[in-house]
């Protein structure tokens, strides 16, 4: 069975505008409303996800020379990044760090575990005595590792709204530990690694059943598009021994106009099966601007009981330029 749902990208004033049929989006041109309140409904969507600078970031005085913090900005890709206003505590800091990376005067470096199917997402943190926080991806890391999965229902993955990120997810966790405020309303995003960038999309698609469901999506020829990613899952659980008759079998593949980019087959594995696997990458030119792309994701099983559950998924998010 095949169930489709349709995008496409248009230019309405200087957002995105998108009409869709049963995929989720996670954006928001004006995070005053936070992140988390601000989720997009199935069937529709507002607006983009807007990219703004730090002021931190390394600026050129009249020597010619950039004055620069501490923040790794040669090394970070995707990030979201909040001043708190208020004293940051390094030691509460690194409480929640598996990792320690850097430790300096008044700042600190660290990678966080943020829960998401299939085991954890690192994400690093920055923080720094002056009240600033920034969790990000490194730059070799696809953005579509924003994704939060975690939230969903693994074997009914219908997900209405995105409400989240595990960049935000990393904020809310440092801020915690360090007992400082976190306001929804501030939290912002940029991409170090494409610093001319200035919008950013993430959505969705699942499949909780066997079959397949397409979502197509068409890039203004007149954007410049930085990065397309993808973070591709499936999941199968079945509870029932094999008593000799055919091996379970499951598999997920992501397409692009018909070429595979993602294949997650899985072969029987003993009496019980409970496996996951995931994938995340760069759609390597497969998506480009200019032209109508289809993005297929299924889900296929063979079985011999009734109980066996599972779901595949894919989130896909768009780094770019506006006209």
């Amino acid at each position: 069975m095949r169930n489709k749902g349709i995008w496409k990208i248009l230019v309405i004033a200087v957002v995105l505008a998108i009409i869709a049929s049963s995929v989720a989006v996670f954006s928001a041109a004006n995070l005053g409303e936070g992140i988390g309140e601000k989720g997009i409904d199935e069937g529709g969507g507002k607006d983009v996800i807007s990219l703004v600078p730090p002021p931190f970031i390394g600026v050129a005085g009249a020597s010619g020379v950039k004055s620069r913090s501490a923040f790794p900005e040669d090394e970070a890709g995707i990030a979201a990044y909040i001043n708190t206003s208020q004293t940051i505590s390094i030691e509460k800091i690194k409480t929640i760090f598996s990792k320690v990376e850097e430790v300096g005067d008044n700042y600190v470096i660290g990678i966080t575990p943020i829960p998401d199917f299939g085991g954890d997402i690192g994400v690093h943190v920055y923080a720094d005595t002056d009240g600033w926080l920034v969790a990000y991806l490194k730059m070799d890391e696809p953005a579509a590792k924003i994704m939060k999965w975690e939230t969903a229902d693994v074997n009914n993955p219908n997900i209405g709204v995105i409400k989240s990120t595990t960049l935000e997810d990393a904020l809310y966790k440092a801020g915690e530990a360090a007992r400082v405020g976190i306001v929804a309303s501030k939290i912002k995003y940029y991409d170090f690694e494409f610093p001319n960038a200035n919008g950013m999309m993430l959505f969705i698609r699942t499949m909780p059943t066997e079959g397949s469901r397409i979502h197509q999506v068409e890039i203004p020829a007149d954007y410049m598009l930085f990065e397309a990613s993808y973070y591709h899952y499936i999941f199968y659980y079945t509870r029932k021994c094999d008593n000799g008759r055919k091996s379970p079998y499951w598999d997920s593949k992501l397409k692009v106009d018909g070429s595979i980019i993602s294949d997650a087959p899985t072969a029987y594995q003993g009496n019980r099966i409970y496996t996951w696997w995931r994938a995340f990458d760069s759609y390597k030119g497969a998506v480009t601007a200019g032209t109508l792309h289809t993005i297929e994701i299924s889900y296929e099983k063979t079985y011999w009981e009734l109980d066996d559950v599972g779901s595949a998924g894919v989130a896909t998010v768009l780094i770019y330029r506006t006209a």
